[in-house]
């Protein structure tokens, strides 16, 4: 089953509401892949924001020109020749995003020259994961906040997040408590966006303590391991971190520090499901949980659903209009996001 061509493109999507576009322009830019075989089967891979034209030109040109012609179902021996061209000294950024849709898109057609879906190669391990909500956005007032965990709650989802950060941080400790009151005992996490200092998230953290915060995330700037080593000693809150990490040394080494509670890589930006299930094996062996985060729940559903370590997935508020450019997309019931019963992935992006 040989490559006969790799085609990427950049999208900009515009938001469902303006209170939805908290990360400027492009918190709904992504890029799709498609890599076709020379038998006519095509598989479907996608990466996120960061420097999106970059990614696809990798894509379209180096890429494209290291796979075509090569067996799409070695994946292992694909993926390694592009490092060595492409990232020989273990670089991250573009190269890593554009190798993450591309081994999205290898998963995709193997899975689809089997008669699979992938979450049961990958190991099977259960046909839905639990689906968290992020659902309190910064743009919203207090009483939006409260509504906006509240409906996501009524509509199943195992829990909700709140975004702190960009305000004071008291205001944002009011806003968490505002929610804690309004769900009762639901799960509730918060995420920073790497927008604190330590001493700030500390002072947060301890002004939310009695809120029973199930994790905060990305606590800290540039998710710096001895940071984030730090504030963990410092806090009763768990804390989560690895949505956008590019190098699975990151991850070794947030888990050798005792840095975090859980661990959120995504195979939209890690390396695809490839490294993210290298990934869920190191988290595994240290005993430390997974859940999902930095969107692009498709595409990391067959990994949390198929290794036996895999954890709760995140739902966005912020990309409905992403998942609305889905044509095939898969299903939220009874607060669970459920394999879908087709070959491949389980995906597919509308022309």
């Amino acid at each position: 089953m040989r490559i006969s061509a790799v085609a990427a493109a950049v999208e900009h999507l515009k938001p469902a509401r303006a209170a939805d576009a908290y990360a400027g322009r492009e918190s709904l830019t992504f890029v799709r892949l498609r890599v076709t075989t020379e038998d006519g089967l095509a598989g479907e891979g996608v990466t996120g924001r960061f420097l999106a034209d970059s990614v696809a030109a990798l894509l379209n040109r180096e890429i494209a020109d290291l796979a075509t012609g090569q067996d799409a179902m070695a994946h292992e021996a694909l993926r390694t020749r592009i490092l060595r061209q492409l990232a020989p000294r273990g670089a991250a950024g573009a190269v890593v995003s554009a190798l993450s849709a591309f081994d999205l898109a290898l998963w995709d057609l193997k899975g689809k020259a089997l008669g699979q879906p992938v979450a049961r190669l990958v190991g099977g391990a259960r046909d839905a994961v639990p689906a968290y909500a992020t659902a309190g956005l910064p743009a919203f007032t207090e009483a939006e906040l409260v509504a906006a965990c509240e409906t996501a709650l009524a509509d199943g989802f195992a829990g909700v997040k709140v975004l702190v950060g960009g305000r004071p941080i008291a205001e944002d400790a009011a806003r968490v408590r505002a929610v804690r009151r309004a769900i009762g005992d639901a799960a509730l996490m918060l995420d920073a966006n790497c927008g604190f200092t330590v001493d700030q998230a500390k002072r947060l953290a301890h002004l939310v303590a009695d809120c029973d915060i199930a994790f905060f995330e990305e606590p800290v700037r540039d998710n710096d391991v001895a940071s984030l080593a730090a504030l963990r000693r410092a806090i009763p809150i768990p804390l989560a971190a690895g949505q956008m990490m590019q190098s699975p040394a990151w991850f070794r080494d947030a888990l050798a520090a005792g840095a975090l509670d859980i661990l959120q890589p995504n195979a939209a930006f890690c390396g695809g499901l490839t490294a993210m299930l290298r990934i869920l094996a190191l988290a595994e062996a240290h005993g430390v949980p997974v859940t999902g985060a930095g969107g692009f729940e498709a595409a990391n559903l067959p990994a949390m659903a198929g290794h036996p370590h895999g954890g709760m997935l995140e739902v966005h508020g912020a990309h409905a209009a992403l998942r609305d450019r889905f044509a095939a997309h898969p299903a939220f019931e009874r607060g669970r996001l459920a394999v879908p019963d087709l070959p491949g992935l389980g995906f597919a992006l509308a022309a």
